[in-house]
């Protein structure tokens, strides 16, 4: 027996198997589904399917281990193959940003984007007559130019985190007890960060085996501003501001990434049932 649940005012449709509950985000233009969201009835796993991914195949966000030097409180990882980035520093230089609403319309972008990634579009170029270097020149960059590289890429989510109030011994003991209440405080806001995490030889080389790697601070591809007041209760308002830079370069459609944060976003309002049924 499967029961179908559609919550109002989304684009997600929820299917209760016998082993699973599984979520459909849908295409609102053309009523396709793009991914499916799974975790179990019982237990903890949260994956993720496309319609072309062959059977048994899925990608899986998982907790960060607590030797990963990007451990946080909640946060989650997965991995996924896009294109191979390009080895110039992103970040320092100012993209163009896309925001959307959480409960806004998924529409296509001009240009191609597929899971595996599809290798971005090449460049409108002005062709002049050549002169035999340059015929030579460009038919070395040739083989370059047809292979796009893919690698198997990792990502985190990390919830947003609060400024931590200092309680010096200088100050008093009532202002000691307020630091203390605002840094155990319950925190509701549910904003968060998906990042793909760098690689140390796309940022700088490697100077030595002998010397530490240092740990590079993730550039976010998306982030999730929430929006919620303070008065709702049992619903959520955000927007989604996406890296438009950076996701044409992946080049991984938007829906994916949309996708695993809205699968974010239900572990975050969900956590503590989440961490019950792990420890099951």
């Amino acid at each position: 027996m499967r029961i179908n649940v559609s919550e109002e005012g989304t684009e997600r449709e929820r299917f209760l198997g016998e082993e699973e509950i599984v979520e459909h985000v849908v295409e609102n233009a053309t009523s396709t589904i793009q991914w499916t969201i799974h975790r179990p009835k019982r237990g903890w796993y949260l994956r993720i399917r496309g319609p072309t991914f062959p059977p048994g195949s899925f990608i899986s966000l998982t907790p960060v281990p607590q030797s990963s030097p990007y451990h946080a409180d909640a946060a989650l990882t997965f991995a996924c193959r896009t294109n191979m980035p390009s080895q110039q520093t992103r970040v320092s230089v100012s993209s163009p940003k896309v925001s959307m609403d959480s409960d806004a319309t998924l529409a296509g972008d001009a240009s191609p984007h597929s899971y595996p990634p599809t290798p971005p579009t090449n460049p409108i170029v002005r062709i002049q007559p050549p002169s035999p270097r340059s015929v030579q020149a460009r038919l070395e960059e040739i083989p370059e130019a047809r292979s796009t590289a893919q690698v198997i890429r990792p990502f985190i989510l990390t919830p947003h985190s609060r400024a931590h109030v200092p309680t010096h011994t200088q100050l008093s003991v009532l202002a000691r007890v307020m630091a203390a209440l605002k840094n155990h405080a319950p925190s509701h806001d549910m904003s968060f960060t998906l990042s793909p995490i760098p690689q140390v030889s796309e940022e700088q080389p490697s100077t030595s085996s002998t010397a530490a790697t240092p740990v590079l601070t993730p550039v976010p591809l998306l982030t999730y501003h929430d929006r919620t007041p303070a008065w709702k209760v049992g619903s959520t308002f955000g927007i989604f501001e996406v890296d438009r830079r950076e996701e044409r370069e992946l080049g991984i459609q938007p829906s994916f990434y949309v996708a695993v944060a809205l699968t974010y976003l239900e572990f975050l309002e969900e956590r503590e049932s989440f961490l019950a049924a792990a420890s099951d």
